[in-house]
């Protein structure tokens, strides 16, 4: 595995999806409830509170670390239907897209209940940083492998170009 080929923004995106993983397990939410004299609370991470929204974030991780493992293998296939840095990019907006989602609308009943209070915890705020890291570092690997095809002449000539 040759770790010099994987570029700033790849390496960028594969770090903010191991952090996006690891803050999974930190508590999102916090239910509180008080009644008669007696409080109670528990917190739940991304795992337990969402239903699908969980594996779509997985999913994402497993792109931002997949493309950087495969560029320092020297695996990355020859045939995709877009450029890795643009996968990225898009996987990482539709993580963020869904926690900014979950960070406005928050899972649970939707009456409110007297003495019941849902909160968010620090787990959706670092997760929503994570994603915004994975987007920023897949658009820039996009941008910095449209650099490097430019510069070193492997790239196709843009308009205007002379041959």
């Amino acid at each position: 595995m040759d770790t010099s080929r994987i570029t700033f923004g790849e390496m960028v995106a594969a770090v903010s999806g191991l952090v996006l993983l690891i803050v999974m397990f930190f508590p999102w939410y916090q239910v509180e409830a008080e009644t008669a004299g007696f409080k109670a609370s528990e917190s739940g991470n991304a795992w337990e509170v969402f239903a699908f929204i969980d594996l779509l974030l997985l999913l994402v991780v497993l792109v931002a670390i997949g493309v950087a493992v495969a560029r320092a293998a020297g695996a990355m296939p020859a045939q995709l239907p877009a450029p890795p840095g643009m996968i990225v990019a898009a996987a990482g907006a539709l993580a963020l897209l869904l926690i900014v989602f979950r960070l406005i609308s928050i899972p649970g009943p939707d009456v409110d209940i007297g003495g019941v209070d849902f909160d968010r915890q620090i787990g959706i705020f670092l997760g929503l940083l994570a994603a915004a890291g994975i987007t920023f570092g897949g658009y820039t690997a996009m941008n910095e492998r449209d650099e490097s095809a430019r510069v070193d002449g492997s790239g196709s000539a843009g308009p205007g170009a002379t041959a």
